[in-house]
């Protein structure tokens, strides 16, 4: 014969319940459904400095670099309106952030670094500086990037929170770049696709421009 599971009576199920109540108002936190924790974003790799940082910055040195203060004329090439945030491992956004852009111009010298050969576009201002804002934004508006000397199309930047370096690195264009480059050769494996940028038509910006976004992930030292 088939054995039926004992019922509890009436009271002694209510006395569980009770129970099982008055734990919960003890420990709430076990009614709490607390979601796993987010893995830290990954550092933005660092990459050389190379040797054309400005060794005297340019007195204009804003975060347009296709015009030159004072200057009727602009620089030649690509309209670049590049932008992004910079975040720390949590991804909060870090306001505050210098962020320092510099390239070479669309003949492929660096202004204010000692390259002073011809031919070279002295109406590209070649350094700039744009500051992130409570979001953590930061924006420049440059030329496209071109290459030199062997190597790929890039960008050089330098990260710093009241003048406490925090990042230095190089971005490339998507595409355009390859472990044939020394940089990148010396670079741990994935570095270029962790450094490199799309490059989007923008006609709504103005004609012929590109775009780009780029979301830095920096360190700040403890204290």
């Amino acid at each position: 014969m088939r054995r039926v599971p004992h019922a509890l009576p009436f009271h002694a199920g209510r006395r569980l319940a009770v129970r099982a109540g008055g734990l919960s108002l003890l420990f709430p936190s076990l009614l709490v459904h607390r979601p796993a924790r987010a893995a830290p974003l990954p550092l933005t790799p660092a990459q050389a400095e190379g040797p054309f940082y400005p060794r005297t910055p340019p007195a204009d040195r804003d975060a347009d670099l296709t015009r030159i203060a004072g200057r009727g004329e602009v620089a030649r090439g690509t309209r670049l309106h590049l932008a992004g945030r910079v975040t720390d491992e949590s991804g909060r956004p870090l306001a505050g952030i210098a962020v320092e852009l510099w390239q070479c111009d669309s003949f492929g010298r660096y202004h204010h670094a000692g390259d002073d050969g011809q031919p070279r576009d002295d109406h590209f201002q070649g350094f700039g500086v744009s500051v992130t804002d409570g979001a953590g934004r930061y924006a420049f508006k440059t030329i496209r990037p071109v290459p030199y000397g062997g190597r790929p199309p890039h960008l050089h930047f330098r990260l710093a929170r009241n003048a406490v370096a925090l990042l230095t690195t190089q971005l490339y264009v998507e595409g355009e770049a390859s472990g044939r480059d020394p940089v990148i050769a010396a670079a741990p494996a994935g570095t270029l696709g962790r450094l490199s940028i799309r490059l989007a038509a923008a006609p709504m910006r103005e004609p012929g421009a590109l775009e780009a976004q780029y979301d830095f992930v920096v360190r700040l030292p403890a204290g």
